[in-house]
């Protein structure tokens, strides 16, 4: 397997389970907020999880931006582009 082939892979996975961690977190969040009595609780609960939405969906639109380079990116510029895949995805696991 090509070094793009891994890159690319790596990322798609990422990509995929971030994916996985925002639906359920929705899902979470509605099932959460059908049995809340509390508006106040609920509330700051709804806050918290938006940001963790938020924060989730900037790393995927992040990483969906890194596959691109991955995929424009030729033989020798790949090295360079692994080191900046393998940070990022680093400081986001």
């Amino acid at each position: 397997m090509s070094l793009k082939d891994t890159l690319t892979q790596k990322l798609e996975k990422q990509v995929e389970s971030w994916e996985t961690k925002l639906d359920s977190l929705r899902a979470q969040f509605n099932e959460y907020k059908a049995k809340a009595e509390n508006h106040e609780a609920t509330e700051e609960l709804k806050e918290k999880t938006a940001k963790r939405i938020a924060d989730l969906q900037e790393d995927i639109d992040a990483a969906r931006a890194k596959l691109k380079e991955v995929r424009a990116s030729g033989e020798s510029h790949l090295n360079e582009v692994k080191g900046k895949v393998e940070d990022f995805l680093n400081r986001r696991s």
